[in-house]
Parts: C-alpha cells; structure tokens; sequence
C-alpha cells in the first residue's frame, strides 16, 4: 500500500473529487480526516467508507475561509490523528457570473473560499509538519479554468491559477523542511452526488456520449481519475516532483473543443 500509516486531511471531501481522493487514500492504508462546510448524510457515508477499509476517519466541519474553524479543524485532526504527513486542499465553492456582473460581494466569497481557504489550510499543516520534522505533502486541486478562459468565469479561474503560484511559492519555501507542494488541474469531472451504491453509474451514457464531442479522450473524467493523479504526489512515486500543476483532463486543453462551439 502507498500511504501505509499515512495521516492525510482532505478538504471538501464528503461527496465528489473529494470523496474519490478519501476511498482511494484508504484503500492505500491512509488514516482521513473528512472535512466540509456542510454536515448531513453524504459526509456520514464518506466516514463510514473510510473505516470499512479499515483505517480510521474523523469528522471535521469547518469553514476553511474562516481562520478560527481552520485552526480549530487542525487542532481537532491532530488531536484524533497524532500527526499530518498530507494536505489536499479541495474544497470549493463558485459564483459563476459574467465580468459585468461580478459584485464584490462575488468576488469576496470566491478568493475566500479558493484562494484564502488554501492558503490557511496550506500554512498550518506545513507549520504543523514542520514542526513534526518528518515532511509532508500539499496538493492542491486548481482547474483547467486557470489554464483557458471560459464564459462566466473570471473569478474562479484567476483563483484557480493563483493557486498554482501559490504552489509554487511553497515548493520553494518549503523544500528545505522536506514538504513537497503541487497542484491537479482537473478537466470536465462527472461529480454529480451518488450514493456509494450508485457510483457505478458515474459518467453514464449520457453524459459519456456528450463527452465523445469535445475531449480527445473520448470519455469524461470521474474522481477516481483525479484521485489517481493526487495518490502519485502523495506517495513515494511522486517524492521528485515538486512545485508542478499535473492537468487530469483527458487532452482536453491539448486538443478539446469547448462545450457548444
């Protein structure tokens, strides 16, 4: 197993890529701790996918654009866990509107929770690992709207790109303690809710036959492909690769035509 014994934090990971990144890290022997903004029945599920793998999981909702729920997040994970060796900074939340319309209430809650959130997030557990003096892992999940402008979506992709130059400030400064930062830029991701019983039909033939029209691939993603991506950095096979952005999009930035051009 590539993460045996590994204590890894996954933001935004009660449903979705978030979800996917979880199962994939327990399947490879990692301890996780869940976290969201919002509690109910699919972080419930997340948590109990998790243990019947037989590694441990806690529960930590919180605000990650909020420094008081950040620092009482990590201090919670440290507390049930002993340790952090990996950070997946994942969470997101998107007010998609055209660049006459953006307000800065808009514009405040977007950098809030996708740019600020990641850095608060980033920050503590490298200050954490640090302190441990054992290193670590950051990878944070950017897009391909950091790479390629699309309609509506100003704030988010110029979130999405800062947090690859955020990536990269820390690779560099926090090299010589042993932690490596890097960054997935996902594509077009199948991350409708499902129940676990139901994630079978992710991407299904509907959205599969949209997909064969715009990425080279010829299939859309789903999070177990990003999750792939992120367990690479996280383990052992990624120890060299330091300060990138890894984009998971099936060629769709190579070579994909937009949806509806």
């Amino acid at each position: 197993m590539l993460l045996e014994g590994k204590k890894a934090l996954i933001t935004g990971s009660r449903r979705g890529i978030g979800r996917g990144i979880a199962d994939l890290f327990a399947i490879h022997g990692a301890d996780i701790g869940i976290n969201d903004v919002e509690s109910g029945e699919d972080a419930e599920q997340t948590v109990n996918m998790v243990k019947r793998h037989g590694r441990a999981a806690s529960w930590h909702k919180a605000d990650i654009a909020n420094s008081s729920d950040v620092n009482r997040m990590f201090e919670d994970f440290i507390e049930e866990h002993g340790t952090i060796d990996i950070l997946v900074n994942n969470a997101v939340a998107s007010r998609k509107n055209n660049f006459l319309d953006i307000t800065e209430e808009d514009w405040d809650f977007e950098v809030g929770n996708a740019l600020k959130g990641y850095f608060l997030c980033s920050q503590k557990a490298a200050l954490q690992m640090t302190k441990q003096g054992t290193g670590g892992r950051i990878v944070s999940i950017s897009s391909v709207h950091a790479l390629r402008a699309f309609p509506n979506d100003t704030v988010y992709g110029v979130c999405k790109a800062g947090l690859i130059r955020m990536a990269q400030s820390m690779a560099v400064d926090l090299a010589g303690h042993s932690i490596t930062s890097n960054c997935i830029a996902p594509g077009y991701i199948d991350s409708r809710p499902l129940s676990l019983e139901q994630e079978h039909l992710r991407g299904g033939l509907d959205y599969a036959q949209q997909a064969l029209a715009w990425i080279p691939a010829r299939r859309g993603g789903v999070p177990l492909d990003i999750a792939r991506a992120v367990l690479f950095l996280c383990s052992e096979l990624g120890d060299y690769v330091n300060g990138q952005c890894i984009t998971v999009d099936g060629g769709f930035i190579t070579g994909g035509t937009p949806p509806g051009s």
